[in-house]
């Protein structure tokens, strides 16, 4: 092999380096789907041999700002035996601006949807009669989709792990 071939060859390789690392695949998109309370009721009858955590939040929501943290390291730990879904309260228009940089800003990889109602009641109902409608709130699925809690309010980590470890067990 030449001198010239061998240049041209680490040429080659070093422009190839050089359009692997401009052009590489973007990280994880952050996908939100806008849902009513007839989507709601398939995402709580989608089973996977999982247990499902359903937490309702929004960005202009202190304390749902504050737990997510939790969520996301809940949603990490146990992503084998709970499916966690979260469901922003936030308006339509501040899906772009508010709703998917905050879910970046946290590293959240579970699945957030986006809630859109007519008449909130629906949602409340389709989630538990007896919810106010106070966020946050999260609820706990057993495998089979039956609904073993409501916890409404901000909690933490070891709440949300010994209610999720009642339903795994």
């Amino acid at each position: 092999m030449s001198a010239v071939q061998k240049y041209l060859i680490i040429v080659i390789l070093i422009l190839a380096g050089i359009g692997l690392t401009t052009y590489s695949q973007p990280k994880e998109s952050y996908k939100v789907e806008i849902i009513n309370p007839s989507d709601l009721e398939k995402i709580i009858g989608e089973s996977d041999g999982r247990a499902l955590l359903i937490n309702v939040w929004a960005t202009w929501c202190a304390p749902c700002r504050e737990e997510f943290p939790e969520l996301v390291k809940l949603a990490n730990d146990y992503s084998k035996e709970v499916r966690v879904v979260g469901i922003s309260d936030d308006e339509k228009g501040d899906l772009d601006s508010k709703v998917i940089p905050f879910l970046k800003n946290q590293n959240a990889s579970f699945q957030n949807y986006l809630l859109k109602v007519v008449d909130p009641e629906d949602f409340i109902n389709a989630l538990n009669k007896k919810w106010g409608g106070a966020i946050p709130a999260t609820f706990i699925y057993d495998k089979t989709g039956n609904q073993k809690e409501m916890i409404v309010g901000k909690q933490t980590y070891e709440v949300f792990e010994k209610a999720i470890k009642k339903v795994i067990n």
